[in-house]
Protein backbone atom coordinates (compact mmCIF):
# COMPACT_ATOMS: atom_id res chain seq x y z
CA UNK A 1 0.00 0.00 0.00
CA UNK A 2 3.22 2.62 1.11
CA UNK A 3 5.01 1.27 -1.45
CA UNK A 4 3.89 0.00 -4.03
CA UNK A 5 5.74 -3.43 -3.95
CA UNK A 6 3.75 -7.08 -3.68
CA UNK A 7 3.62 -7.85 -0.03
CA UNK A 8 3.87 -11.64 -1.15
CA UNK A 9 7.30 -10.61 -2.33
CA UNK A 10 8.04 -8.67 0.76
CA UNK A 11 7.60 -11.65 3.05
CA UNK A 12 9.43 -13.72 0.29
CA UNK A 13 12.32 -11.42 1.29
CA UNK A 14 11.94 -11.70 4.84
CA UNK A 15 10.77 -15.17 4.75
CA UNK A 16 14.87 -15.70 2.96
CA UNK A 17 16.26 -13.45 5.73
CA UNK A 18 15.08 -14.04 9.30
CA UNK A 19 12.37 -16.98 8.87
CA UNK A 20 10.28 -14.01 9.47
CA UNK A 21 11.42 -12.67 12.03
CA UNK A 22 12.44 -16.21 14.24
CA UNK A 23 16.38 -15.61 13.54
CA UNK A 24 17.06 -11.71 14.18
CA UNK A 25 20.49 -12.92 15.22
CA UNK A 26 23.03 -15.14 16.83
CA UNK A 27 26.11 -12.94 17.49
CA UNK A 28 26.80 -9.95 20.08
CA UNK A 29 29.05 -7.45 19.16
CA UNK A 30 31.67 -7.03 21.75
CA UNK A 31 34.51 -5.13 20.32
CA UNK A 32 33.85 -1.95 18.95
CA UNK A 33 37.27 -1.09 18.11
CA UNK A 34 37.33 -4.42 15.57
CA UNK A 35 33.88 -5.16 14.71
CA UNK A 36 34.47 -8.36 16.19
CA UNK A 37 32.05 -10.19 18.34
CA UNK A 38 30.76 -13.56 20.31
CA UNK A 39 27.77 -16.00 19.18
CA UNK A 40 24.80 -15.69 21.99
CA UNK A 41 24.42 -18.80 22.69
CA UNK A 42 27.84 -20.53 22.16
CA UNK A 43 30.50 -17.93 23.62
CA UNK A 44 32.48 -18.30 20.11
CA UNK A 45 34.55 -15.75 19.15
CA UNK A 46 34.12 -13.92 15.73
CA UNK A 47 36.46 -12.21 14.25
CA UNK A 48 33.67 -10.09 11.57
CA UNK A 49 30.75 -9.61 13.46
CA UNK A 50 30.69 -5.84 12.34
CA UNK A 51 32.47 -4.00 9.49
CA UNK A 52 34.49 -1.39 11.78
CA UNK A 53 34.70 1.69 9.72
CA UNK A 54 31.07 1.32 8.23
CA UNK A 55 28.70 -0.39 10.57
CA UNK A 56 29.75 -0.14 14.04
CA UNK A 57 29.42 3.48 14.94
CA UNK A 58 25.71 3.55 13.05
CA UNK A 59 24.76 0.69 15.49
CA UNK A 60 25.81 2.30 18.50
CA UNK A 61 24.10 5.17 17.74
CA UNK A 62 20.73 2.98 16.71
CA UNK A 63 21.25 1.06 19.69
CA UNK A 64 21.70 4.34 22.20
CA UNK A 65 18.24 5.69 20.72
CA UNK A 66 16.43 3.16 21.17
CA UNK A 67 17.97 2.91 24.58
CA UNK A 68 19.46 -0.95 24.01
CA UNK A 69 22.49 -2.29 25.09
CA UNK A 70 24.45 -2.71 22.39
CA UNK A 71 26.89 -5.49 23.70
CA UNK A 72 23.41 -7.76 23.92
CA UNK A 73 21.79 -6.65 20.74
CA UNK A 74 21.43 -9.88 18.62
CA UNK A 75 22.83 -8.99 15.27
CA UNK A 76 23.95 -11.92 12.60
CA UNK A 77 27.10 -13.50 12.53
CA UNK A 78 29.55 -13.09 9.88
CA UNK A 79 28.36 -16.00 7.03
CA UNK A 80 31.97 -17.49 5.04
CA UNK A 81 32.63 -13.83 3.50
CA UNK A 82 32.25 -10.82 4.39
CA UNK A 83 30.53 -9.29 7.68
CA UNK A 84 27.37 -9.59 10.10
CA UNK A 85 25.89 -7.30 11.85
CA UNK A 86 22.56 -7.78 10.15
CA UNK A 87 19.86 -6.85 12.57
CA UNK A 88 16.25 -7.09 12.99
CA UNK A 89 13.90 -9.37 10.75
CA UNK A 90 15.10 -7.92 7.85
CA UNK A 91 18.45 -8.27 8.44
CA UNK A 92 19.32 -4.57 7.39
CA UNK A 93 23.20 -3.18 8.04
CA UNK A 94 23.27 -0.33 10.81
CA UNK A 95 24.78 1.77 7.77
CA UNK A 96 21.61 0.86 5.35
CA UNK A 97 19.16 1.22 8.43
CA UNK A 98 20.49 4.73 8.89
CA UNK A 99 19.30 5.72 5.69
CA UNK A 100 15.55 4.22 6.12
CA UNK A 101 14.90 4.92 9.56
CA UNK A 102 13.74 8.52 9.13
CA UNK A 103 11.69 7.39 6.17
CA UNK A 104 9.95 4.13 7.96
CA UNK A 105 9.03 7.00 10.84
CA UNK A 106 7.23 9.33 8.66
CA UNK A 107 5.90 6.72 6.92
CA UNK A 108 4.22 5.10 10.21
CA UNK A 109 4.12 8.16 12.18
CA UNK A 110 6.53 7.25 14.94
CA UNK A 111 9.33 9.06 16.37
CA UNK A 112 11.76 6.27 16.05
CA UNK A 113 11.87 2.96 14.28
CA UNK A 114 13.43 -0.05 15.15
CA UNK A 115 15.30 -2.43 13.13
CA UNK A 116 13.91 -5.22 15.55
CA UNK A 117 10.44 -4.48 15.35
CA UNK A 118 8.45 -6.39 12.93
CA UNK A 119 6.23 -3.76 11.43
CA UNK A 120 9.07 -0.89 11.16
CA UNK A 121 11.36 -3.69 9.83
CA UNK A 122 8.61 -4.75 7.38
CA UNK A 123 7.78 -0.94 6.17
CA UNK A 124 11.93 -0.52 5.75
CA UNK A 125 11.90 -3.26 3.46
CA UNK A 126 9.39 -2.34 1.18
CA UNK A 127 10.75 1.24 1.02
CA UNK A 128 14.15 -0.63 -0.15
CA UNK A 129 12.95 -2.77 -2.41
CA UNK A 130 10.58 0.17 -4.07
CA UNK A 131 14.04 1.96 -4.15
CA UNK A 132 15.86 -0.99 -6.29
CA UNK A 133 12.79 -0.99 -8.77
CA UNK A 134 10.69 -3.63 -7.33
CA UNK A 135 7.66 -1.41 -7.62
CA UNK A 136 8.02 -2.33 -11.22
CA UNK A 137 6.53 -5.33 -10.73
CA UNK A 138 7.02 -8.38 -12.95
CA UNK A 139 9.30 -11.20 -12.27
CA UNK A 140 12.76 -9.29 -13.32
CA UNK A 141 12.05 -6.08 -11.61
CA UNK A 142 11.80 -8.18 -8.21
CA UNK A 143 14.69 -10.41 -8.88
CA UNK A 144 17.39 -7.91 -9.83
CA UNK A 145 15.33 -6.07 -6.43
CA UNK A 146 16.29 -9.26 -4.71
CA UNK A 147 19.82 -10.12 -5.86
CA UNK A 148 20.47 -6.39 -5.09
CA UNK A 149 19.06 -6.29 -1.49
CA UNK A 150 21.31 -9.39 -0.77
CA UNK A 151 24.29 -8.75 -2.68
CA UNK A 152 24.51 -4.69 -3.49
CA UNK A 153 26.34 -3.67 -6.66
CA UNK A 154 27.63 -7.43 -6.93
CA UNK A 155 23.93 -8.31 -7.54
CA UNK A 156 24.27 -10.31 -11.23
CA UNK A 157 27.03 -12.37 -9.78
CA UNK A 158 26.51 -12.72 -5.92
CA UNK A 159 22.74 -12.23 -5.16
CA UNK A 160 20.81 -14.49 -8.15
CA UNK A 161 20.40 -17.59 -5.87
CA UNK A 162 19.21 -15.51 -3.15
CA UNK A 163 16.62 -14.25 -5.46
CA UNK A 164 15.57 -16.94 -7.01
CA UNK A 165 14.88 -17.94 -3.07
CA UNK A 166 12.98 -15.31 -2.41
CA UNK A 167 10.78 -15.36 -5.77
CA UNK A 168 10.06 -19.20 -4.72
CA UNK A 169 8.92 -18.22 -1.50
CA UNK A 170 7.01 -15.38 -2.93
CA UNK A 171 4.91 -17.20 -5.29
CA UNK A 172 3.75 -19.44 -2.16
CA UNK A 173 3.07 -16.72 0.06
CA UNK A 174 1.22 -15.22 -2.87
CA UNK A 175 -1.12 -18.61 -3.66
CA UNK A 176 -1.90 -18.14 0.02
CA UNK A 177 -2.95 -14.27 -0.39
CA UNK A 178 -4.59 -15.27 -3.53
CA UNK A 179 -6.86 -18.00 -1.47
CA UNK A 180 -7.49 -15.31 1.00
CA UNK A 181 -9.10 -12.99 -1.40
CA UNK A 182 -11.51 -15.54 -2.50
CA UNK A 183 -12.51 -16.40 0.97
CA UNK A 184 -13.07 -12.73 1.54
CA UNK A 185 -15.00 -12.16 -1.71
Amino acid sequence: KFTGVRAAFILGILKQESNLGVNVGQCYLSNTETGAGVGKNTGTVFAKVMKPDRDVTPFLNITRALGLDPYQTPVSCPLSIGYGGAMGPSQFIPSTWIGYSARVATTLGISAANPWLPEHAFMATGLFVKDLGAAAGGYSAEQQAAARYYAGGAWATLGLGYANSVLAHAASFQEQLNFLEEVDD
